[in-house]
């Protein structure tokens, strides 16, 4: 029984390296093994991962190039890890990993996946290469809103306005973003408040009130000359009414003695 046991495992060990030998691997993605491997024993190249199995390949082994296996056998699902390679088209891409100062995403956008965080080592499921991608350098700088209405109009006041601290890159395709205050410099953090109106209001008690008094002296000069505006047109509208009455008057009466000495 024993014997039996070591010849099916010799057996079943030979097959698979057999058909890994044959077989062979593309320089980086992903592929399904040509031949059918033990469940158990069987497996992908070095430097390869396995990422799934089946039968029949998903439906993507046609025969007579792949045989259907037999029972306890499949077809590996492998992918080749590799390093990746750097570019500058992570940054378009929607399906990246953030990795701090860098990005890591398939040169197609697709999802990259990455075996080692240290190393980097992954591989992209649809064939593409992996890549890297430096990120744009960040300069973080505050940015100091307008100042608000002084609290007080004397004796002293407090006015105040917004700090952000706002995030800056060396492509000027990304606006300007707003991060946490924490990022920025404390020692270069501009006043969010300062003291406003400091002159005492008894100061500006007195001048409000001389300011107050001369408006009120112009008022009455301005006023003055009104009425003796109005005064002067209505002495002068009542004297040529008068001057009207007089000629007017004698006229008629010299009409009347011109025809009572007809009469």
């Amino acid at each position: 029984m024993e014997k039996w046991r070591s010849k099916l495992f010799l057996l079943l060990l030979f097959s698979h390296l057999s058909s890994a030998i044959s077989f062979n691997h593309p320089s980086h993605g992903c592929y399904w093994t040509e031949s059918c491997q033990n469940k158990w024993v069987g497996g992908c190249g070095a430097g390869h991962v396995i990422i799934n199995q089946s039968d029949d390949c998903n439906g993507l082994c046609p025969e007579p190039r792949y045989p259907p296996c037999l029972p306890f056998h499949t077809h590996f699902h492998c992918c080749k890890t590799e390093s990746p390679k750097v570019t500058d088209k992570c940054s378009k891409c929607k399906n990246k990993i953030d990795y701090g100062d860098e990005y890591i995403c398939c040169t197609d956008c697709s999802d990259p996946y990455v075996t080692d965080k240290n190393t980097k080592l992954g591989y992209c499921k649809t064939g593409a290469e992996l890549a890297m991608q430096l990120k744009p350098k960040e300069v973080f700088k505050w940015v100091a809103g307008p100042w608000m209405q002084c609290s007080s109009p004397c004796d002293g006041g407090v006015r105040y306005r917004d700090v952000e601290c706002f995030g800056v890159t060396e492509d000027l395709s990304i606006p300007h973003y707003p991060v946490d205050d924490s990022r920025c410099s404390r020692e270069e953090m501009p006043a969010r408040q300062e003291p406003c109106n400091l002159r005492s209001c008894a100061g500006l008690n007195t001048s409000n009130s001389h300011i107050r008094r001369q408006n009120g002296m112009s008022a009455w000069v301005v006023t003055f000359f009104v009425l003796v505006g109005v005064a002067a047109v209505g002495g002068l509208g009542f004297a040529g009414y008068t001057l009207y009455k007089r000629r007017t008057s004698s006229q008629h009466g010299y009409v009347y003695i011109m025809l009572e000495g007809y009469s």
